[in-house]
């Protein structure tokens, strides 16, 4: 491979978390269970992780839960691109796709355990639950 690093492309969580991931995509009633992929919990935790201003690093086991090819070119690419730039400050972190990805699981490492208190541990349906974390 003459040296070259292949860059990497799993989608890692902490897995002390992966339960709650869990608990927010398995199920058929969307009012209890709101998300259909786990990559869809993942891009509302890091959101929120950003929105915050938390970053959370992963201390426990990895767990990869999806890989880069399933975020979609159009939505959450340059959303994740974005969130690596505004957080180092750096257009050049773009080159470096193991740092865009550090960042992206530690505001959704941040993230998820607020979702977990503000959804799944809150009064109400988390599907609402959900929609007052947009207000």
């Amino acid at each position: 491979m003459n040296g070259e690093r292949i860059a990497r492309d799993t989608v890692n969580i902490d897995d002390s978390v992966h339960d709650i991931y869990k608990r927010l995509t398995e199920g058929n009633d969307p009012v209890d269970v709101p998300f259909q992929t786990m990559k869809d919990v993942f891009m509302w935790a890091a959101s929120l992780g950003y929105q915050r201003g938390e970053r959370k690093p992963i201390r426990g086991k990895r767990t990869t839960i999806f890989r880069w090819a399933q975020f979609s070119s159009q939505t959450d690419i340059p959303l994740i691109k974005a969130m690596a730039i505004a957080d180092s400050g750096d257009v050049d972190v773009l080159m470096r796709q193991e740092d865009v990805l550090t960042a992206v699981e530690e505001y959704a490492n941040a993230g998820i355990i607020s979702m977990e208190s503000r959804l799944l541990n809150a009064n109400g349906q988390n599907l609402w639950n959900l929609v007052g974390l947009l207000a």
